[in-house]
Order: C-alpha cells, then structure tokens, then sequence
C-alpha cells in the first residue's frame, strides 16, 4: 500500500495512524509533513524515521521538496536524491505528480533511486504548468533529464 498522507496524517487518532502505517510499505510525504509525524528532522533522518514505522516487506519511505530533492529509505539505505530549481508558476499538484511518477516507475521495475530522481523531475516540470492536472508524461521526463544531462539551464538544488 502507498500512502501519501498530506497534513491531516497527523490529527488522526493514533489507532488510526498505526493501522494505516502497519499497513504501508511505500510513504511519500513532503518534508512538513514527515516532521510532524517524526519530528523535526532532515530528509535522511525523517526517511529513516518513517522507514522504521513500516512493515518489514518490502518498504520505501521518501520526504522532501520540490528543490531540494527527497530523501528515499530502501532496503537499509537512505539516499538523497537532488531536487531541480524550476521557476514555480503553480505547485498545486506537484507531490501528486511526484507520487505518481515514484510508484509507476518502482512498479516498471526501476530502483527506488532511479524512480525517485524521475519523480523529481516530474515535480519540477509540474510547478511550471499552471492548475494541479499538468503531470508530465514520460517523454517529457526524459526530455528534461536529457537537456539536464547536456548541461542545459536546469540547476539541481
């Protein structure tokens, strides 16, 4: 299960965090709302700290920002994935987009690096386009991560 909570997460009573969190082998949080259910801590730490909450299967917890990147926990290591700093236009959406990009790149079989570092990108084109239904589909990922990799003017967090 992949829960990507947003800021009610926390108000819930703690029977109900515990049930959905014994449940959840991928977590996906912005930084703001790591924090509040672990503490305040940097990506790593809070990626580890939500890692620890999860079952023992299979699990992947992963916090950030936009421009800062994310911090993902798997297996039992943590990487920090750099972010892209993208004029944002409208951000509304951008953890959707993020989301969805980690999940459908972990379920084609990329690592969790890989597919953390994609949905960064995912994000950072998403904040570009106004409304919160401007996703990016995949050639438009691979577009920037090859104008990215040519040295084009896309500066990484």
């Amino acid at each position: 299960m992949v829960a990507d909570p947003g800021a009610v997460f926390v108000g819930l009573p703690a029977e109900v965090r515990e049930a959905v969190l014994a449940r959840t082998t991928v977590w996906t949080s912005n930084q703001e709302e790591a924090e509040a259910l672990v503490g305040s801590a940097s990506m790593a730490e809070a990626a580890t700290r939500i890692a620890a909450l999860l079952p023992r299967q299979v699990r992947s917890a992963s916090s950030g920002t936009a421009r800062a990147g994310c911090a993902v926990h798997a297996g039992d290591a943590v990487v920090v994935v750099p972010g892209y700093l993208e004029e944002p236009v409208h951000t509304n959406g951008a953890g959707d987009a993020h989301t969805g990009v980690l999940v459908a790149e972990w379920a084609a079989g990329t690592d969790w690096v890989e597919a953390c570092r994609r949905a960064n990108v995912a994000g950072a084109i998403k904040v570009t386009r106004r409304g919160p239904a401007t996703a990016p589909t995949s050639a438009e990922i691979d577009a920037f991560s090859a104008a990215e990799a040519a040295g084009a003017d896309h500066t990484t967090a």
